[in-house]
């Protein structure tokens, strides 16, 4: 019997444990995902033909970006 009531005990600690977090325990999330989002979405200028191209497409040399066919001729 004496175990019985520890673990409706244990039981309870835990579920107020549970409810003292919000009810829910939340994953920490990678940094490149909450970043990443905003910018990979953002246009950019390629600095030689003047195309826009998404951020995540782009490649930057320096302050410029570049397109993929712009930075094959450099």
């Amino acid at each position: 019997m004496g175990i019985f009531i520890k673990i409706i005990l244990i039981l309870v600690v835990l579920y107020y444990l549970y409810k003292f977090f919000g009810g829910e325990f939340k994953l920490p999330k990678k940094k490149s995902d909450t970043i990443d989002d905003k910018e990979a979405n953002t246009l950019v200028e390629c600095c030689k033909c003047g195309v826009y191209i998404t951020q995540k497409e782009a490649i930057k040399k320096g302050e410029c970006h570049y397109c993929q066919e712009c930075k094959e001729e450099i």
